[in-house]
Formats: structure tokens, C-alpha cells, sequence
């Protein structure tokens, strides 16, 4: 009996590990790295609404900001926009600065527009944020251009809390239409 108790325990031993090195792992390497979630990765975009459309079209201009890596309470840049395309009518807060105590734009030129923003006592944009900080809107003119002209509307030169966020500039496409 004891000799039938050592050959199944012999046999078990056996059978686990030839299991153990069929598998290929040895019990005693640490198991491989985890890779690191993404980074994230902050960035301004912008975006027009609608894309294309005819004379009296009114387009929306949307900045939006993402992840962010510092609260933000202050911010300033220029946009740029084709002057017979577009007339400029307003700009205005956005969803993350819309407790805020200014958000407003100046035409300097015609074709250039020096937008900012601060919190005064609403709240700052926390870290790691996704949402619009500014909304331009513009009404399209585009009576001396032709079917199918492009224009772009560009953002740059961000100062103060957006300093340094990538890309810059940014660009949205119009398409007239006639």
C-alpha cells in the first residue's frame, strides 16, 4: 500500500510539473509589464458650424480645450478669419467658462480678432478639462467670392493659462456655398 501511495505522488509531482513547463513559465520569473495607460495629451481644437453654407449663413466657431495640465483662469490668442467671407458678429462664453466673469473678443483688423477670458470670482477651468472655452460667431457674407471658395478660421498666440497647449495654430474649414 505504501509503495502504490509513493508511485501516485511520484506521478502527481510528474504530471504538474510537466504541466508547469508546458506552459512554458517557470513559477519563479515575474510576470511581464503592464503597459502604462496612455498619457494624456492636452490640446486646443476648433471647429465650425455648419461647415459650409450661403450668404446670411450664421457659423459658429467653438474652442474647445482638453486635458488640460494647470487650472485655467485666464486666457487670451488671436483668431484669424477671411475678411469677405465673413462678417464677425459676437463671441461669447463657453461651457467651461460660462460662470465666468469675461469672455469677450475685439475685431483689431479687419480679418483678426484678440479674444480672452477671466474668472474674476466664477470658477477656474479645472485640470484635465474637456469642453469649449469661447463660442465666435460670424455671419457669412462671401457676396464678391465664388461657388465653392474655402476660408479658414484659425486660432494663435494663446497667453496666460493656455500657454504652451498644443496645436498652434488650429484651423477649421468653411466651404461657401451659392
Amino acid at each position: 500500500m505504501k509503495r502504490f501511495a509513493r508511485c501516485v505522488l511520484v506521478a502527481a509531482v510528474t504530471a504538474l510539473l510537466a504541466g508547469v513547463t508546458a506552459c512554458g513559465k517557470n513559477p519563479t520569473t515575474a510576470p511581464p509589464d503592464i503597459p502604462a495607460p496612455p498619457a494624456r495629451q492636452p490640446a486646443i481644437s476648433i471647429v465650425c458650424s455648419p461647415t459650409s453654407g450661403g450668404k446670411d449663413t450664421v457659423v459658429t466657431v467653438t474652442v474647445t480645450i482638453k486635458d488640460n495640465e494647470q487650472e485655467v483662469g485666464v486666457f487670451g490668442m488671436d483668431l484669424t478669419f477671411p475678411p469677405k467671407m465673413f462678417d464677425y458678429t459676437s463671441v461669447s462664453k463657453g461651457s467651461l467658462t460660462g460662470n465666468w466673469a469675461a469672455v469677450d473678443g475685439n475685431e483689431v483688423s479687419a480679418g483678426n480678432l484678440k479674444i480672452g477670458g477671466f474668472k474674476g470670482s466664477g470658477t477656474a477651468v479645472a485640470k484635465n478639462s474637456s469642453g469649449s472655452i469661447v463660442v465666435i460667431t460670424f455671419k457669412v457674407d462671401g457676396s464678391s467670392l465664388s461657388n465653392g471658395q474655402q476660408g479658414q478660421v484659425c486660432i494663435k498666440n494663446y497667453t496666460d493659462d493656455i500657454t504652451g497647449i498644443p496645436p498652434e495654430p488650429a484651423c477649421a474649414t468653411f466651404t461657401l456655398t451659392k
